[in-house]
């Protein structure tokens, strides 16, 4: 028999699994730091210019979030379609083999 023709690592489904969980976790977390920093800001100019700046950026944190998630669940959904698969097939020469 030769190579196969497709090979899934699993492991590194896993690994980008966890690690896009972590990534969204941060993203999350990073709201709670937002108003610590307003007393570093300074002037009034400056600090309506930041507020501005980190109300945006709440915006696209939200999306970019939201992306992180969606990936997560297709990696997921990746992993579980070919780990599936391949339970079936196993089954399936068992089942040629007797």
């Amino acid at each position: 028999m030769g190579e196969p023709d497709l090979t899934v690592d699993y492991d590194f489904l896993a690994d980008c699994e966890r690690k896009l969980s972590q990534l969204k976790k941060t993203f999350e977390d990073i709201e709670n730091r937002r108003d610590d920093m307003k007393e570093h800001w300074g002037s009034v100019t400056v600090a309506g210019a930041m507020e501005d700046f980190v109300d945006n950026w709440d915006d696209y944190r939200t999306r970019v979030i939201e992306s992180i998630e969606s990936v997560g669940k297709l990696v997921a959904g990746t992993k579980k379609a070919f780990g599936d698969l391949d339970d079936e097939l196993a089954k399936a020469n068992k089942k040629q083999k007797k």
